[in-house]
Parts: C-alpha cells; structure tokens; sequence
C-alpha cells in the first residue's frame, strides 16, 4: 500500500513548519494542494513541484494512485475542519495515511494576543451557510475564537453582533497571520462592523458579561409587567417535554413576557428561537428580559400568528402557549414548515384542550401525550407555610411524522 501524507504546513510562513514537514515534503514523489495553499507557497522552492488543485481535482487526482509517496498540503491544522477528515474517509483502503499536523491560525493567534484559548470555544465560520451561529456562542461563552473566510468574513460577523445586541462586545482580528503585512485590529463588535478584513482573518470574541445557559430561571428573574407569564413549574416541564437539542430552531407563539423564550433560547445555546407575539407590550417586555438574561439568540417577531412564520427558517421544535383563537390556522401553517416537528401546547380550558387535540390530529401528529399539572408553592402567612394552588395547566404533546397532509 503507497504511502499518503497529509502535511499541515501553518498559517503559511514557512518558518512555522515543523522539521518533520520539511523532511517529508522534500522525499515526497507528488505533492498536492489546493488552490488557496499552492498561492501563498507560490515563492518557497521546497514545493515548486506542488500540483494545484480545486477540491474536487483533488480527489480525482488521489484516486490515480502513482508508485512513492505522495503529500496533501492543507492549511494549519488537519484535525480542525479540514479537507483531511475527507480524504481518511474516501482513501483510507487505498492508502496506508499519516497525518502531520502544524501549527494551526489559532494557536499562533492565541499566542500573538496573548489569549489562551484553553477554555474558549473554538468554531469555524469558513465556507457555513448561516452565520447567525456566532451569536448564541458569543452570548453564552465568555471566549470564542472563530475561522472566517468564503460568504462571511470578520466585518460580516462583527455586524452581526451588533445587529442581535451586542454591539460593545470585544473583538480581535488577526488578518494576513504569519505573513509580512500581518495586521491585528482590536476594538467592539460595533467599532469594527464598517471596516473590511481579509478573506481569511481569526476572530476573538470576549464577552465579560457572558450568561450560563444551564442556569434555570424563577419568576422573579423576570420582568413581569401585566402581561401573563407562564410559571416557572410548568415553564419547566413543557421546555422539558420538547426535548430541545442545542442546535434546535425553536418557535414560542403567543410568547407573553418571554420567560419560555428565554429559557428555550438556553437550551438551544447554539441554536435561535424566534418569539412571535402580537401585543407590542409584550414584545417590549420580552425585549427587555432579552437583555436582561443575555438571551441574544431570540428573536422577537411582533405578529399574530400565523402572520410573521413564513419567512422564518424551519423550526425543529415549537411551544405555543396562546394562540388568539387561531390555532388551526398556526397548526397548518407548521406543519407545513416542518412535518416531523415537535409541539407542545399549554391550555387551561377545557374547550382549549379540545381545539388543541383536533388541531394535532387534523395534521396528523402522532404519539399525543397529555398531562394535567396541578401546582401548590407555599405562602408565609404569619408564622405558618400555607399552600396556595396554581390553576391547573394541560401541557399537550404531539409529534410529526415526516409527512405533510397539506
């Protein structure tokens, strides 16, 4: 079986190779790399011989086996969203593989700071097709460092930040890293968002004021108003009957004061809730427990449901907890989003519950589960504990199938 080489060389001055590299490199028959690689090695004689080549060249060019060793050339580090994770999966039968690492952007980033990066959460928004994943990790980490480059560059993010309420968060911005005209900018998200970076810059993201997003929330965590707010007991059981996954989008209807929301937006700490409700009140309210708990992955869309769903990405799991008398129309229109979504209802009404079960199965959810929650939490009243009944509250529980009848 020929040998295979995959060489992570560094952020690209060759000084930063290890030796081992340089000696496998310099034995090598064929050397490989893709496009991006191959222009910023254009003036080092070692690999005058490196063969260019588009993602998809390189795989057809790996598949003509050839007689010595071959090397891949990518970029820092080949265990961190790499072109290497590929290349075992589709060659490893074919070739006896051996990874080389190097020194990767972010630890030579890490060390040009003067950051440690060892409880920061490390991300890649490289080539993604949804940016707003910063957003949860920068609410909720107190460090991240981020690979930029392809659709979303340093300035993307950072206007990003801003626009989801974080516009004083501190930033750091490593462009051109090991290269001569290397360039380090630093300010908040709000100071940097009109500036323009390099395609391939690092990012370091600090927020201070950073929230846990296990934490669980009382009532008297929130900012109440006169809205009605769902308890905190029932807040917790109907979260914990959708079984919310960290990447989950997540939709809270008829949102009230946003406690759901909020907690739902800590649950899914790298996903995004987005909270419809129709009184404007509320959606001050809910705005301002926002900010309050850090919650900047929750978006708050003021509409009577089903207005305001359309244009909104497909949700994985829903909570309604008020419906304004259109819960058949919002069933349909969910289903629609996403039939093998999951949903949980509140009702505290008998002719509630009824709409809700017919609603479910008129779209054809499937495995209905229904509990009753009767709650007492007790009362100082003199020098006695009396408990003081909640209304009983009806959490329905139903589940797509994949299919959608409409």
């Amino acid at each position: 079986m020929e040998k295979l080489y995959i060489v992570g060389f560094g952020p690209g001055d060759e000084k930063l190779w290890t030796e081992k590299s340089r000696n496998i490199i310099s034995n090598a028959d064929r050397i490989l790399s893709t496009n991006r690689i191959s222009l910023s090695l254009a003036d080092n004689k070692n690999v005058q011989n490196c063969k260019n080549c588009t993602l998809s060249e390189l795989t057809a060019e790996l598949a003509s086996k050839i007689q010595g060793i071959t090397v891949v050339l990518v970029s820092g580090d080949c265990g961190f969203f790499s072109v290497s994770k590929n290349i075992m999966r589709d060659f490893s039968e074919q070739y006896d593989i051996e990874l080389i690492n190097g020194i990767s952007s972010i630890q030579y980033f890490s060390a040009k700071i003067a950051v440690s990066y060892d409880d920061a959460v490390i991300c890649s928004m490289h080539g993604r097709n949804n940016i707003l994943g910063i957003v949860p990790k920068s609410a909720y980490n107190k460090k991240v460092f981020a690979l930029t480059g392809g659709k979303f560059k340093a300035h993307d993010i950072c206007g990003i930040l801003y626009n989801s309420g974080l516009p004083d968060i501190k930033v750091i911005v490593g462009e051109r890293l090991s290269y001569p005209d290397e360039k380090i900018t630093e300010g908040t998200a709000g100071e940097l968002k009109d500036k323009i970076f390099d395609d391939l810059s690092v990012m370091c993201i600090e927020n201070d004021s950073f929230k846990n997003p296990h934490q669980p929330l009382n009532d008297e965590d929130f900012i109440r108003g006169d809205i009605p707010m769902t308890k905190a007991e029932t807040r917790w059981l109907s979260i914990q009957k959708l079984g919310i996954q960290p990447t989950d989008i997540v939709y809270d209807i008829g949102a009230g004061t946003g406690s759901v929301s909020v907690e739902m937006a800590r649950k899914a700490f790298d996903g995004f809730v987005y909270a419809i409700e129709m009184k404007e009140e509320a959606c001050d309210l809910m705005n301002q427990n926002k900010v309050k708990h850090g919650a900047y992955n929750l978006e708050i869309i003021h509409a009577k449901a089903p207005d305001g769903i359309n244009d909104l990405p497909k949700p994985d799991k829903v909570f309604i907890g008020g419906s304004s008398g259109n819960m058949p129309e919002i069933l349909e229109a969910l289903i629609i989003k996403n039939p093998s979504l999951k949903i949980v209802s509140n009702a505290i009404t008998l002719q509630s519950i009824s709409q809700i079960i017919e609603g479910y199965e008129k779209i054809g959810l499937v495995d209905t589960d229904i509990i009753c929650v009767n709650i007492a939490k007790s009362k100082k009243i003199q020098k006695y504990d009396m408990m003081t009944a909640q209304n009983p509250v009806y959490i329905i529980t139903g589940q797509g199938e994949g299919e959608c009848i409409y």
